[in-house]
């Protein structure tokens, strides 16, 4: 069973590949449409750095996060959320499979259905994890910080926790759709949910409820805050095994949920 299990995935896997590559061909014939986008991105990743650079003029901390820690923070975001929409929300797209009745054709594969419902490949979009690399680098020599190893390999792990968790938050709102006709309005709280995660863990301390949220019931912190902390020494161990915990108990119930979802799902395909 576990050598079936994991042809599964190797074979998913090599799918995806060949997907990847065909979508990447794809957009080298309309790469002036992925250079608009690009500067674009680039615009709004400005404006909110010209926000935090006028705030900062005005204090000399926030939330006890500096002025160089805060871009470090933002740096992040911006790194973790072009590697996120690029490809690991695919779970959003699942009312509108759903609705076109496009989601059969992914249930006929061999290998994990879920995983191809929710296969994403957007490459212009990477120009935000280029620009939050960028910024990352940046602020972290201008902040004078040492570097330690074990902090970084830490945070490359908690940031890649925090896309798998982006992933099964994704998809459980997406497999929504197989119950209601329209879920827009919880695609629009996934982008509610990963905004907030752009802010240090101190910023929800001044409630008690709030701070219990942001860790459990919505745990935006391990997407990018917690990671970060990590990275500049201040390491909360409970928040990293809380990390681990979340991956653990969203995947199992996004699985679950999906084959519930398929149970109740019937076919509109032509």
């Amino acid at each position: 069973m576990r050598r079936l299990a994991i042809k599964d995935w190797h074979h998913s896997f090599r799918v995806y590949l060949i997907w990847v590559k065909m979508i990447w061909l794809y957009h080298l014939e309309y790469r002036l449409n992925a250079i608009v986008h690009s500067l674009g991105s680039i615009f709004w990743f400005g404006a909110t750095l010209l926000t935090y650079f006028l705030i900062f003029r005005q204090i000399e901390s926030l939330a006890g996060w500096t002025w160089q820690e805060i871009l470090i923070l933002y740096g992040a975001y911006n790194l973790w959320w072009g590697l996120m929409v690029c490809f690991f929300n695919g779970g959003l797209k699942m009312g509108q499979l759903v609705r076109q009745g496009s989601l059969d054709k992914f249930l006929l594969y061999p290998g994990k259905s879920f995983f191809y419902a929710t296969m994403k490949f957007e490459p212009e979009l990477l120009v935000h994890f280029l620009v939050g690399l960028s910024l990352f680098v940046y602020a972290w020599v201008e902040a004078g910080f040492q570097l330690q190893a074990i902090n970084l390999i830490l945070f490359l792990i908690l940031i890649a926790n925090g896309l798998l968790i982006a992933y099964f938050v994704s998809m459980l709102f997406g497999i929504t759709a197989f119950w209601f006709t329209e879920n827009k309005h919880l695609v629009d709280f996934f982008w509610l949910f990963e905004t907030l995660s752009k802010y240090p863990p101190s910023f929800f301390n001044k409630s008690t409820i709030l701070t219990l949220a942001v860790y459990s019931v919505i745990p935006v912190v391990f997407l990018v805050a917690v990671p970060t902390e990590v990275l500049i020494g201040r390491i909360n161990y409970w928040a990293v095994l809380g990390s681990f915990l979340v991956i653990v108990v969203l995947g199992i119930l996004a699985q679950r949920l999906w084959r519930l979802g398929l149970k109740n799902y019937t076919s509109v395909s032509r």
